[in-house]
């Protein structure tokens, strides 16, 4: 058994549209590996094989064909061929590790061979079968399945219903996603999500009853099934909104077994136009890999009705997402059944499966363009809160860091309070913040607010559930002192 000289450990997996892969060479590569030299003996040790970082970055490819001598214990001598500079320093050290059990002195050629290859998706290259290949990324590390929630959204101008899905999952903290369903059925991502134990919020674009889109920040109190919350929209209105939870199944939630009979295949050939079918960027993040099987009515023009059979609900919702693109050349109602492969391909060595050839299955990693730290100098601010508790007050210090608010809530004797969960768009704003009740206890509070020059005008909920509204009015700098 080959004994490691470092201790594995799993790659991290990062955002990329390629991965590395190394493949087995051509046959033209095997013999020249095998030409005038011996075969490899038996290896009992080596260090790691890993994929040269710069060349990763860069994306940088090929083969490094060297000439090894041993002793009959370990390496004596390294000689490369040829292969790219940046390839063939790595390759040479890694060789350079390994020991042999007891041999007599040989001459061998060892191939490292480095190869960039697309992930892709085959569309039906089998008949009702669509795989899509992409590369793992990692970070979320659990997460809940999606949950609809009624909603209704009240204030003086009228109601409007709407459909939330909602889930949360876990990075580096725990997050929100989910989007809203309007009445024709479309879905729209909710954005600027936060959550905090059993308060929530994130920004929302909602229809009304008229058709037009309006855009709210919402935040919220779940209790059981219910939430209750505040919102602002991008006018400045503020109201009340809540919502209840379903009993409604996700498609793909409960997965129920497949037809057993298709009456149709159906085959790229029937298909005269599809929008690229993509893996869905929460799915990779999480892990998320498996079949999608899917019942599928037609007009023969376009699909009428899709019934999820089995598959993880986030990838339903991407392959039915997909499959409502799909448009017919043969103008012949049918049904049939539609499979959706989605793989993530893992990173991993193949050490010497082949004679002489080692192969680096490697993600290349996220590259991140520092453009500095964008930062405005904070400003004061007197801020007013008012709900059934009474008025408080507090003076924040406000900036912006990264377009995200940022500061303190000011305490006595410096003892200053950060701000959270800080969100922007446009005049609009929302921050998570401490501040000091009339009875001198912290409360918890979550505010959204309009802000119109030197004035801030907006609602709040704090973790209690009570709301109220507050507005902020900016303290005018103080000219220099002369010197």
């Amino acid at each position: 058994m080959i004994k490691s000289m470092h201790k594995w450990t799993t790659n991290t997996r990062l955002r990329f549209t390629l991965v590395l892969l190394a493949a087995f060479a051509g046959s033209a590569a095997i013999s020249k590996s095998q030409e005038n030299a011996q075969t490899v003996p038996e290896i009992t040790e080596h260090a790691k094989v890993k994929y040269p970082p710069l060349a990763r970055q860069a994306r940088i490819q090929g083969m490094v064909h060297m000439r090894v001598t041993t002793d009959g214990h370990g390496v004596t001598d390294v000689t490369v061929e040829d292969g790219h500079p940046l390839l063939t320093e790595n390759a040479a050290q890694n060789v350079r590790t390994w020991k042999f059990v007891e041999h007599a002195p040989a001459t061998f050629e060892v191939t490292f061979n480095y190869r960039v290859v697309d992930d892709q998706v085959k569309f039906l290259r089998q008949p009702g079968i669509v795989e899509v290949v992409e590369s793992p990324e990692g970070g979320i590390n659990s997460y809940t399945l999606p949950e609809k929630w009624n909603a209704q959204v009240r204030n003086a101008q009228g109601t409007i219903e709407t459909s939330l899905t909602l889930w949360t999952y876990h990075d580096f903290e725990q997050e929100l996603d989910g989007y809203s369903t309007g009445p024709q059925g479309r879905e729209r991502p909710i954005h600027e999500t936060h959550i905090d134990r059993d308060m929530l919020g994130f920004d929302a674009t909602l229809e009304d009853k008229y058709g037009q889109r309006l855009k709210f920040s919402m935040i919220g109190k779940m209790a059981g099934n219910k939430i209750n919350g505040v919102f602002l929209n991008y006018w400045g209105a503020g109201g009340t909104w809540s919502a209840e939870r379903t009993t409604e199944s996700i498609p793909g939630a409960n997965s129920a077994p497949p037809a057993s009979q298709v009456e149709s295949p159906i085959t790229a050939a029937d298909i005269a136009y599809h929008e690229y079918v993509e893996y869905p960027r929460f799915a990779i993040d999480a892990g998320i890999e498996g079949t999608v099987k899917l019942r599928v009515s037609t007009n023969g023009h376009s699909a009428t009705e899709i019934d999820a059979k089995q598959g993880n609900p986030f990838l339903v919702r991407a392959a039915v997402s997909n499959l409502h693109t799909w448009r017919f050349a043969d103008h012949m109602p049918r049904t049939f059944n539609v499979i959706y492969s989605y793989r993530l391909l893992d990173s991993e060595v193949e050490f010497l499966k082949q004679p002489g050839m080692v192969e680096i299955d490697e993600v290349p990693p996220l590259v991140i363009i520092d453009n500095g730290y964008p930062y405005d100098p904070p400003e004061i601010w007197h801020a007013e809160l008012k709900s059934s508790r009474g008025n408080m007050r507090a003076d924040l210090s406000l900036g912006m860091s990264y377009d995200m608010p940022d500061g303190y809530v000011l305490g006595p004797a410096g003892k200053n309070e950060k701000i959270r969960e800080g969100h922007h768009d446009g005049n609009m704003l929302g921050f998570d913040a401490t501040v000091q009740g009339l009875d001198g206890r912290p409360i918890k509070v979550s505010v959204l607010g309009k802000k119109t020059r030197n004035k801030i005008t907006g609602v709040f909920l704090d973790y209690s559930g009570v709301a109220g509204t507050w507005t902020a009015l900016r303290e005018r700098s103080r000219a220099k002192p002369a010197r």
